[in-house]
Formats: structure tokens, sequence, C-alpha cells
């Protein structure tokens, strides 16, 4: 037997007897260290034997009015019909300890919400039935209504959410329709039209090219809606992610009227196959590519590089554009952020937040990188590869 051993045992092998007052004296010191503590000493018959002061005043009692009582009593009536005072009171026998973490009843029948711990302290003084169990908590109520405050605002953030974007859906869908007939309308005048009259060429093309924004921008609301809408599910298959990458590349190109501008895509000699939505993929990397392409003005470079890391595919898209003031990196993804250009009337914003929506759809994520104005940007993307 070595030394660690003999001093908790006696000589013939049993446990020292523990003084009762000397365990009242500990937990009397401990109240007088932390005084916002409730501290009770409960004996095998469920009934209180002693408490600090700070129990007094949590539960509402007058001094020495706990003695006696069952430990029941400060349960509400739906617990203890539920038999969690006796269900507490097993699990600290059989694990040493059990959490506690629930609204108690002070005595005049008010809740608080309570946390703490039951400790069983039947292995430490065997021979004390009079303490079997030490019962501490505290009143956290105030921290609690905080908690379901904070609950609340954030369910009624997500119901306003939710709201929001099925109005923008219908507001985007009904707004197609005159739109269409506005563009079927400047068509049907420049093949009635034609030639003869030079004077009519440039109103034509400003309704025209002013529809084709509008039609820009309804698209995005009514993608942006879909995609956060919670039926919505991705379409994932095999792909090859350099054919990804060299396809975004080149609706890019068309989409900005810059098919001879140069975009090096950077990618290793082996194929890299990635699991994902094509279509939606193709939709994040056209979106981060026509924005280096419509932000970066010639002779700045483009790149599109990816990787491999680990069990991820890396995708970056990177430009020696005008970059990104530091205090707009942080709101970037938003919905109805400011583009990156104050004077640019190219969106409303919602570009960059459908990204994010769809990379971390497929479980990944989304991240801007700018040294500033002037000095150029990145974009990474992350995905997992399957």
């Amino acid at each position: 037997m070595n030394d660690e051993t003999r001093s908790a045992t006696n000589d013939d092998g049993t446990r020292p007897r523990v003084d009762e007052g000397v365990i009242k004296e500990m937990l009397w010191a401990f109240a007088v260290r932390s005084p916002e503590h409730a501290a009770l000493l409960v004996g095998t018959d469920g009934c209180i034997t002693w408490t600090n002061e700070g129990a007094e005043v949590i539960l509402g009692a007058e001094r020495g009015e706990l003695f006696g009582r069952e430990i029941a009593s400060i349960f509400t009536p739906r617990d203890i019909a539920a038999g969690i005072p006796e269900h507490e009171f097993v699990e600290a026998r059989h694990r040493g300890t059990a959490s506690d973490d629930r609204w108690l009843s002070r005595l005049d029948g008010s809740r608080f919400w309570a946390s703490g711990v039951t400790v069983y302290l039947g292995p430490l003084v065997p021979e004390m039935e009079c303490c079997a169990y030490l019962k501490l908590f505290r009143d956290l109520t105030e921290v609690k209504m905080q908690l379901e405050g904070s609950r609340k605002r954030f369910r009624a953030a997500s119901e306003a959410s939710e709201n929001k974007s099925a109005a923008i859906a219908l507001l985007a869908h009904e707004l197609r329709n005159p739109l269409s007939g506005i563009s079927l309308a400047a068509g049907m005048l420049r093949r009635k039209i034609g030639d003869q009259v030079a004077q009519t060429a440039e109103p034509l093309e400003v309704i025209e090219r002013n529809v084709q924004l509008a039609a820009r921008l309804i698209e995005d609301l009514m993608q942006h809606s879909k995609v956060g809408s919670d039926g919505f599910q991705l379409d994932k298959a095999s792909c090859n992610l350099r054919d990804l990458l060299e396809t975004s590349v080149s609706i890019s190109q068309r989409q900005m009227h810059q098919e001879t501008r140069l975009v090096r895509v950077l990618l290793p000699q082996h194929e890299i196959m990635v699991n994902v939505d094509r279509m939606r993929m193709q939709q994040v990397f056209v979106n981060l590519i026509a924005n280096a392409l419509r932000y970066t003005p010639t002779p700045g470079r483009i790149w599109v590089s990816g990787t491999l890391e680990g069990h991820e595919a890396i995708v970056r898209v990177s430009d020696e554009g005008i970059g990104i003031a530091p205090d707009r990196l942080a709101r970037l993804f938003e919905m109805f952020t400011l583009p990156r250009m104050d004077s640019s009337k190219l969106g409303l914003g919602l570009g960059l937040a459908l990204v994010k929506k769809i990379i971390e759809l497929h479980g990944g994520s989304v991240q801007a990188r700018s040294e500033g104005p002037g000095k150029g940007s990145q974009f990474v993307v992350r995905f997992p590869v399957s």
C-alpha cells in the first residue's frame, strides 16, 4: 500500500470517520467565498439538512425555514410530476454528479432559472446519511431571459427574411411580363423602321440596353429567392474542374463583351474531378470572373486557378483591378450591398450573396481578399471534392 492510499484509510483498511462539522465548515467556507451560490445538504430521505445564506436568499426563505423540507419542494409542479427530483439524485448516485439547469420554485411559488449541479457525497462520508447529497446552483434568470429574448429576435428576423425573399420572388415574377412586352415592342419597332430614320437608332438602342439590364436584375432576384428557399436541392454530378472553369471563363467573356480579353486558367496537369451541381457552380464562377472583367481595366491581368488541398478543391479568381476598400470586405457577400464601384449601376449586390449561398449549400466557403483600392482583389472558393 503506497503512502497516498495509506493516508486515505485507517490501519485496518477502513475509511476514516469524517466529522459532520468539518463538512459543514468546508461548505460554509465555500459559501463565504461565493455568496451568489446556493448550497444545500440533502439526506437520503430527500430532506434538506443544511443550507447556506445564499440558498435562503435565492429561495426567499427565513433563516432556518428550509431545514426539514423535502428538496422536491423547490422544483416546479411539472418537474415533480415527471419525477425529475428523484431522477436527479439517482443520476448523481450512479455518476457522482448530475447537472441541474432548469426552472426552480421559490417558497412563494415564483420561478427562477437555476444552473448548477448535484453531487453525491456517499463515497466520501458513507456513514453520514444526513448529508448524502450536496446541491449547488445559481440564479441565472436574467441570463436566461436575455438568451430567450435573443432567440425570439432571431426567429422574428428569420421569418421576416423569409417573407422578404417570398415578396422579392413574387415581384420579380410579376416584372418579367411587362418587361417582355417592352422588349418585344422595341424589336418590332426596329424591324419596321429599319434604317429609314437614323434618328431612331440611338433611342432604340437605349431602350434595348436598359431592358437587358432590367432583365438581368430580375433574373438575379429570382435566382437568389429560388436558391434561398427551403425546398431547394442541388443536382450534383461528377464533372471536370478544368472544363467547368474554362466554360465559365468563356461565358463571362461573352457576357461582358470581352471575348478577346486574356484570362489565364491555371490548373495541375492531372484531372481534378469534383461532385457538384454544375449549373449552380457555373453561376458562381461566371459571377466572380465577370466581376473581375468588369472591374479590371485593360491591360490589367486576370487569373483563374484551381488546385487540391486535401479533400477540398480550391479555386482562386484574382485580378489587378480597382480593388476593394477594407470597410467593404466584411459585408461584400450580403444582399443589397453596394457594388465595388460607387458609380456603377450594374446590379443590386445580389450576385455575391448568391455565390455565398450556393457555395455554402455545397459545404464550402468563399472569402474575398484585397489590399485596398487600386491593388486588385482575389476571391477564394473552397468546397469538398465529393
